[in-house]
């Protein structure tokens, strides 16, 4: 359909006003998503009944749309926080960061174990914000800063968003452009080639926040072999494999990280520098904390991940297992919704099951049959004694009620900004000013979809076609603009407010978004600007 929007410097300035106040607010005023989230959302019902010529209808059923969204991502930071609560009320967390130690003593090579490699694996197989909502609190269950633990698997994660969670991402990029073959592999080169350096840099961050200067001296040798393994098998495999690629690369990596890695010269001893990321005080707090009534004088470290065993086995199984899949993915909840036009003419097609998605496949789903198992687990063992359930569901329900209320105004505002044509504006706008260095911007198109909708595919789906009419009308190279497409909206998921915010809640720091966004970033733009670089130079 022709755009029928305007495209001049005011109409995008007052689209681009939602997000800017937003960001404004959390990180210049320091104000948490559950305040920020509620004054972007009026701000973009104020533009789109004013400027953008939407009706009350409209901005209602975007705002329904966004609610429903917002509760496929509550989905999995309820049981996210459910399962690390059982976790916790087992007094669990004291063995595995025993266990961890004596498989890799180097507090450097833990911290890139379960913030980066852990991380990326889950990513891998499950996606939808897990890989945060899970090693966020694993990280400090370890004794690393709350912060800290939300920035790391933040921007750690995201450069498996592409090929993750079996190429979702990927394939929707695939499906929008119609690209196949030769095309669609030369493609795949090119998004792995972006996301190999995506993770290597996320690596560094790492090892600078760890220990500036000798921090990054000490994690080379990691960085460098669990980087090759992870982009590197990734590249190799891109052209042959769209579902299996990630997922391969991280599991090899993973085992090297936690069997071979661990008994080199390198990190066969604790670290040596002084790092500030570590809360000495509740480390001691764990270990010399009263044991709970009923309780085993020890626990194993393989006792003590038995949730996050479960996880894995779940989601293997469903994943993997012919025909299971798609047995259970058969069950679906989804919202119809009529066509939508503005005075502009801008139209959003009919929907007769919006955001459908599989109640028995859902990450979520993953996250509560662990959270349970874990629990009974537990309890038959006397880990957890009298009472313990109680505990689980008030410490719950006390870290997630706060975050709700953003999430929901979150992505409703991100809904109504899409449903009255302000994010084709923005995007369609910085195209046309462009010109010859638009292929430098295409990635910051991809970061900001995601920015937006919080997920690499909805990126790939709203401007993936759009890209690739662009780059033919341009006379530029469609491969590489593609590429970085998918890759800067991989990089969009670590500044993603939804994202953020599923860290905070489950690391227990609401209302911090503002101060793991002065991180994340800076991260983002400086990988997605050298990805645009990179595509100038090869577009």
């Amino acid at each position: 359909m022709e755009l029928t929007l305007p495209l001049d410097l005011f109409h995008w300035v007052i689209a681009f006003l939602p997000i800017a106040i937003i960001m404004l607010l959390m990180i210049a005023f320091r104000w948490g998503a559950v305040q920020a989230g509620p004054m972007g959302w009026l701000v973009a019902a104020a533009i789109g009944l004013t400027i953008f010529r939407a009706s009350w209808e409209i901005i209602a059923l975007e705002s329904v749309k966004g609610t429903w969204t917002g509760v496929f991502i509550l989905y999995i930071i309820w049981p996210a926080i459910l399962i690390y609560e059982v976790t916790r009320e087992a007094n669990a967390f004291d063995p595995f960061r025993r266990a961890v130690e004596r498989i890799a003593p180097n507090q450097l090579l833990q911290v890139l174990m379960f913030g980066w490699v852990f991380a990326s694996f889950l990513q891998s197989i499950t996606g939808f914000g897990v890989p945060v909502a899970v090693a966020a609190p694993l990280l400090v269950g370890i004794g690393i800063r709350p912060l800290y633990a939300v920035i790391i698997p933040l921007i750690c994660h995201a450069w498996a968003n592409t090929f993750g969670t079996l190429a979702v991402a990927w394939l929707a990029l695939k499906a929008v452009t119609g690209m196949t073959g030769p095309l669609a592999a030369t493609t795949a080169l090119y998004a792995a080639s972006f996301l190999w350096l995506l993770n290597f840099t996320a690596a560094i961050t790492v090892c600078w926040i760890f220990g500036r200067g000798r921090g990054v001296r000490e994690g080379l040798p990691a960085v460098i072999i669990l980087s090759l393994i992870m982009g590197g098998l990734q590249l190799a495999l891109s052209p042959w494999s769209d579902v299996l690629n990630a997922f391969t690369a991280s599991t090899i990596a993973l085992a090297v990280a936690l069997f071979v890695l661990g008994r080199t010269p390198w990190y066969n001893k604790p670290s040596t520098i002084k790092t500030t990321i570590y809360v000495e005080e509740s480390r001691r707090v764990v270990e010399t904390g009263e044991k709970k009534k009923g309780e085993k004088a020890e626990m194993s470290g393989l006792t003590s991940f038995a949730p996050y065993f479960a996880l894995i086995g779940v989601t293997f199984a469903v994943q993997l297992i012919p025909g299971l899949k798609s047995w259970a993915g058969a069950f679906k909840m989804g919202m119809p919704f009529p066509e939508t036009i503005t005075g502009y003419g801008f139209v959003t097609p009919a929907l007769a099951a919006y955001h459908s998605f599989a109640i028995l496949i859902h990450p979520g789903t993953f996250l509560v049959f662990a959270a349970l198992f874990g629990y009974f687990y537990f309890r038959q063992r006397g880990y957890i004694g009298k009472g313990g359930w109680g505990r689980i569901i008030a410490n719950t329900t006390i870290k997630t009620l706060p975050a709700s209320l953003a999430i929901i105004a979150l992505t409703a505002m991100s809904k109504v900004l899409g449903g009255i044509g302000a994010t084709n504006v923005l995007a369609y706008g910085t195209a046309a000013a462009t010109g010859v260095v638009y292929p430098m911007l295409a990635p910051f198109i991809g970061m900001l979809g995601a920015f937006m909708t919080g997920s690499n595919m909805a990126s790939n789906i709203l401007f993936g076609s759009f890209q690739q009419i662009t780059a033919k009308v341009g006379g530029f190279n469609i491969s590489p603009i593609l590429g970085s497409q998918t890759a800067g909206a991989a990089a969009g998921n670590m500044i993603a407010p939804g994202n953020v915010l599923l860290g905070t809640t489950t690391a227990g720091i609401v209302g911090q978004e503002g101060e793991v966004l002065k991180t994340t970033l800076l991260v983002c733009f400086f990988v997605v600007t050298f990805i645009g670089i990179a595509t100038l130079l090869t577009a």
